[in-house]
């Protein structure tokens, strides 16, 4: 049986989204930096979560670990071992650092296609034609993502206009907050975010709601902040693998969903999207011509 010390970090990262909001934030900051929240005291804990010391108290009895002093250790144990095996912290146990071509084929398809199947096999369709609905009508999209999920929703963005949607993205957090708060009712916002806490998302959401524009969330947690705040909210169905960063895999997950959107809103536009994919065409036919 597996010492409560033992893969402390790896644990506590697969009990946050279910924890009670104090105990969730003090485990989010843990996660951050497990090596220097080891040389905290619980005092210092508590107050840069604004938190109770209990709280800190009931996550460590959550862990099945008899105090803070405990936590402290376990987490300096992580640490050492992260800094001593960065091959497995950063890769994973999937992959070895010696392994060939094929295996690494193998595990990356493994991957890609567990988070596509069970995104789209658990997707709620109903929320995700409802969504359809909404972006096929909107009079202007905004697609925003942070961090890697801002690549989804850039390939969101020109999908949609691909097919004579109105919409735009930006990396940016200032110019896609200040483009949220220019949108109102009939307009669109979709938000991409893999855990529903990443704070730029959540604020541009907000601002949007506040001008009345409409919201639809992709993300993978029902219980976050992201979830809770979104009009819609679509899930990917992504598992903890041996990619410790999960992004593989959640890329993936997300572009499934993104997929399933396209599709619906092309049918709802059929005639418009025939027309301006047959323009585009057109336009850069010259450069592939001259390709060939």
């Amino acid at each position: 049986m597996q010492s409560p010390v033992e893969g402390i970090v790896d644990r506590i990262a697969s009990l946050a989204s279910s924890m009670p909001e104090a105990q969730r934030a003090i485990a989010e900051l843990v996660l951050a930096d497990p090596g220097a929240v080891a040389r905290l005291t619980i005092l210092d804990l508590a107050d840069r979560c604004g938190v109770s010391t209990g709280s800190v108290t009931r996550l460590c009895r959550a862990l099945g670990l008899n105090g803070y002093a405990e936590l402290r250790l376990a987490l300096a144990s992580d640490s050492g071992r992260t800094r001593a095996e960065p091959w497995s912290a950063s890769i994973g146990a999937d992959v070895a650092e010696d392994d060939g071509i094929q295996r690494i084929a193998e595990v990356v398809s493994a991957a890609i296609t567990q988070a596509a199947v069970e995104t789209v096999s658990r997707l709620d369709l109903e929320a995700a034609d409802r969504a359809s609905t909404m972006l096929a009508t909107a009079r202007r999209v905004w697609a925003f993502g942070a961090g890697g999920s801002s690549t989804v929703a850039s390939e969101l963005q020109q999908r949609l206009y691909h097919i004579g949607v109105p919409a735009w993205t930006s990396t940016d957090t200032h110019i896609a907050l200040s483009g949220a708060a220019l949108l109102g009712p009939g307009d669109v916002v979709v938000a991409i975010s893999h855990s529903g806490r990443t704070k730029e998302v959540i604020d541009l959401v907000t601002e949007a709601m506040i001008h009345g524009a409409a919201t639809i969330a992709i993300c993978n947690d029902p219980a976050s902040p992201l979830a809770a705040r979104a009009e819609l909210t679509l899930l990917t169905r992504i598992r903890q693998t041996g990619f410790r960063t999960e992004a593989l895999a959640t890329r993936h997950g997300q572009l499934a969903v993104v997929d399933v959107l396209f599709i619906a809103v092309a049918q709802r536009t059929f005639e418009q999207a025939g027309e301006t994919m047959a323009a585009a065409q057109q336009a850069v036919q010259p450069y592939k011509e001259q390709g060939n």
